[in-house]
């Protein structure tokens, strides 16, 4: 069971910590609930999320920081050319990824979507999964590695160009 205080990623709602435990009326019965304060979004909204309903909902503790080295390994990975072409298939696609709550499948929209912007225009769509990825990805490595988001986004963005340039040497070597 999770407690008062930790951090927690809620795949739809981002990174939030647990403020308390509780029992609420939802939908005419009483049910004990997590009540969640957002931390990805300024207006820090409050989240009622039953105690059951979290393994459904695919929420997880934030990573520690021993856990994030292979975070950026993956980041650091030549890219897979395997999305769909098609931007709405694409995007559910990623779509699909980020409602997965795994890390990995949010550092895998995050890197895609950054370098298919390079090549082109993303659609209104994939532009706003491409910022929530982007936010969820910063904001849980910056808490779990305890530095401020703007580090934290210049070494993903980092890592990222340095896949990049891995792909293409491999391209040019072919």
């Amino acid at each position: 069971m999770l407690k008062v205080g930790e951090m927690v990623v809620y795949p739809i709602h981002g990174v939030a910590r647990i403020v308390d435990i509780k029992n609420v009326i939802i939908g005419g019965s009483e049910q004990q609930c997590y009540i969640l304060q957002s931390e990805s979004t300024p207006q820090r909204p409050v989240i009622k999320l039953p105690v059951d309903k979290v393994e459904s909902n695919r929420v997880r503790r934030v990573l520690r920081g021993e856990e994030v080295p292979p975070v950026i390994e993956f980041l650091k990975q030549r890219r897979r050319r395997e999305e769909p072409q098609i931007w709405s298939k694409r995007y559910r696609h990623y779509q699909d990824k980020m409602r997965s709550g795994d890390i990995f499948e949010t550092a895998e929209v995050y890197k895609d979507l950054s370098l298919l912007k390079e090549t082109k225009d993303l659609s209104l769509s994939e532009r706003k999964l491409f910022d929530q990825a982007r936010n969820l990805l910063i904001k849980e490595l910056s808490i779990a590695e305890q530095k401020d988001e703007e580090e934290v986004e210049r070494y993903i963005i980092s890592a990222i160009r340095r896949s990049n340039t891995r792909a293409e040497e491999d391209d040019a070597g072919n």
